[in-house]
């Protein structure tokens, strides 16, 4: 009997996955728990850090566990409540949305996966006002994007009770090691690596693809610009907003950016979100005198 296509992606993705284990167990809990310890989880993080992976390995696990799932991807839809209503619905398999109401509180337990989370941000007000009140308790809804929850979500006392904030970081060395292996990269090759990725996943996914096409080439991150320069292109192609990709290419040109010469620069009255947002990237350093990329990356922001 052959295997749907799905069931092999799914175990390529389970393979290659690494790390994360306090993400995943954490997860496990809304899953198996008779009383949810939390209704929101609330994941955040820069471009290519792995928001997407891992929402793929809950996902993994709903079906192991015979729950429900229901994945979002806010690039497939239009930020409009009737949209997303009905994204969901469809994601049911249910015609309407009173048919999903039905379909939710029908099961112990269901999953909503809401991917791309930063291009719902004019539903922000409604999902936590209108929409997400009205779902079953039973219903866990995982949301993922480049920036922390609004402050509405915080401010709110009912929601800091059932909000679980997850901020993605990088993977340490040894979770790094494990994937490098995984790739089957010499262990002789993996200190140069980890200097020069700093644990980023997409990074480290971009080496081990240069590897996979030259795999007896000698890597050496001072002669390996294409690498960075696909990360960096990556980045400014995502960029929240025009702003977002003037402040890179300003903290690309300056020898260091602080937030004041930020907005000088930029004629904003203040920066304080565009240097917040600066300093949470994965390539981008804090010292005390401001703000350093890099050099690698500071080439090719500045290219």
């Amino acid at each position: 009997m052959s295997i749907r296509l799905a069931e092999r992606l799914s175990a390529e993705r389970a393979h290659r996955f690494v790390g994360r284990g306090a993400e995943k167990s954490l997860f496990e809990t809304a899953l198996k728990t008779g009383m949810l310890p939390f209704h929101l989880l609330f994941v955040h993080g820069p471009g290519g850090i792995g928001k997407t992976s891992l929402l793929q390995q809950f996902a993994a696990r709903c079906r192991r566990a015979e729950v429900p799932v229901l994945a979002l991807d806010a690039r497939n839809l239009e930020a409009t409540p009737a949209a997303f209503a009905d994204a969901v619905a469809q994601a049911a398999r249910r015609p309407s949305e009173a048919d999903l109401f039905s379909f939710l509180d029908a099961h112990d337990r269901t999953v909503l996966l809401v991917d791309t989370y930063e291009l719902l941000a004019p539903l922000d007000g409604w999902l936590r006002d209108v929409f997400l009140p009205e779902l079953p308790d039973s219903v866990v809804v995982v949301m993922a994007g480049r920036q922390p929850p609004a402050p509405g979500w915080l401010e709110d006392a009912g929601w800091q009770a059932l909000l679980r904030v997850l901020p993605l970081r990088n993977l340490s060395p040894d979770e790094s090691r494990d994937f490098l292996e995984g790739r089957q990269i010499p262990p002789e090759r993996h200190p140069a690596i980890l200097t020069f990725t700093h644990g980023h996943p997409l990074a480290l996914s971009l080496v081990a693809d240069v590897f996979d096409l030259r795999p007896q080439h000698d890597f050496d991150p001072e002669h390996a610009p294409d690498i960075i320069q696909r990360l960096l292109s990556r980045f400014m192609q995502k960029a929240p907003g025009p702003a977002h990709r003037a402040a890179l290419e300003t903290c690309a040109l300056l020898r260091a950016t602080t937030e004041s010469l930020l907005a000088d620069i930029l004629g904003f009255s203040e920066a304080h979100d565009l240097f917040d947002w600066l300093r949470s990237l994965s390539f981008i350093e804090a010292g005390p005198l401001g703000l350093f990329p890099h050099d690698l990356a500071r080439d090719a922001l500045s290219a």
